[in-house]
């Protein structure tokens, strides 16, 4: 019987997410209850989803098979053969041409192309009708493929932010030269995240990760002397937490110190202001959807790229990892983020 040991949650999930077919997805969540809840057998699970034992059976070790090959050859059921092709070869170069801009040049209200969009646009154009996993193929013989778009902050606004640079360099410039500018932000590290990294082109590559939700969340804020202050928080990041990181900063870098922080609601809270207002505490919110002007930014993602496609068994572990990394940092130029 198979038991699904090279196949974790989360890859389950990652199938269950590109796939649009009935029967495909019944299985897939089959495994994903026997792999995370351990008092389900498989029988169980086949019966709570009233299939039989023999049906169990038959498609987990089909499924064992995802593995090593790529999900559309192990979650779906053989094609028929002999059916010809609905759309002429004029035709599928139309669609190829169509696939390879923007759904809203075909006059689709969409951003970007999925299976769905897909299949509307050859129903309405050329008048067929195929299923979900001829589309993909048809997607994929145009030259896609399945993958996440760069994050574009919409909300960052080019002119808002030419604007807050040159005010953070008129504010910076009237304060006295005991001020230290620091640039702050928050992260959450998982045991397992797997990043870009060089794979052979011919393979399909596979590394270890956990299905266990257990994060180390931190605060961290780099300097315009070069310096880097990181502590882990046991609590959530609230009102009350910044307070005590801004203490925190004070105790490190003296009394008068000008913060430069991102538009999160624990950051911009009442309670926080009114704080900062009786000290010699200075904050300087950037504006929003700006995270690319704020240097603790690439911190992070060197910490990222330093841990990923890495497996820790514990948070102590994780921890020790992490700071270790911190060390070998390459810090940013505050200025140059934020007024260069």
């Amino acid at each position: 019987m198979a038991n699904l040991e090279d196949i974790s949650a989360d890859h389950l999930r990652e199938v269950l997410s590109q796939i649009d077919d009935g029967d495909a997805t019944i299985r897939v969540v089959a495994a994903l209850l026997f792999v995370e809840v351990d008092e389900f057998s498989q029988n169980r699970v086949a019966e709570m989803l009233g299939f039989s034992s023999g049906w169990s059976s038959e498609w987990f070790r089909r499924l064992e098979r995802l593995a090593e090959e790529p999900f559309e050859d192990v979650v779906y059921d053989e094609p028929r053969s002999g059916r010809p092709p609905k759309l002429s070869e004029k035709e599928q170069e139309q669609f190829e041409d169509a696939v390879n801009e923007s759904p809203e040049q075909s006059g689709i209200d969409d951003p970007a192309w999925s299976v769905g969009r897909a299949r509307e646009y050859l129903r309405e154009r050329f008048n067929v009708q195929y299923c979900p996993r001829h589309v993909r193929r048809l997607l994929t013989a145009a030259g896609l493929s399945w993958k996440t778009a760069r994050p574009q902050f919409y909300k960052g606004d080019e002119r808002a932010q030419a604007a807050f640079q040159d005010g953070f360099k008129q504010r910076t410039d009237a304060l006295d030269q005991e001020y230290t500018i620091i640039a702050i932000d928050q992260t959450r590290q998982l045991l397992s995240k797997l990043t870009h990294a060089w794979f052979p082109e011919d393979e399909r590559p596979s590394l270890p990760v956990t299905g266990k939700w257990e994060s180390l969340k931190m605060l961290g804020g780099v300097t315009d002397e070069g310096d880097l202050f990181c502590l882990p928080c046991e609590d959530t990041f609230n009102s009350d937490l910044t307070i005590r990181w801004l203490d925190a900063l004070q105790k490190r870098f003296g009394e008068k110190i000008c913060v430069v922080l991102d538009n999160a609601s624990y950051f911009r809270a009442k309670k926080v202001q009114d704080y900062a207002d009786e000290t010699a505490i200075e904050l300087c919110y950037l504006p929003r959807g700006s995270p690319e002007l704020n240097p603790a930014e690439e911190c992070w993602r060197q910490l990222d790229q330093e841990l990923g496609n890495r497996l820790f068994d514990d948070l102590d572990d994780l921890r020790d990892a992490v700071f270790g990394a911190l060390e070998s940092i390459n810090l940013p130029n505050v200025f140059k983020y934020l007024h260069p």
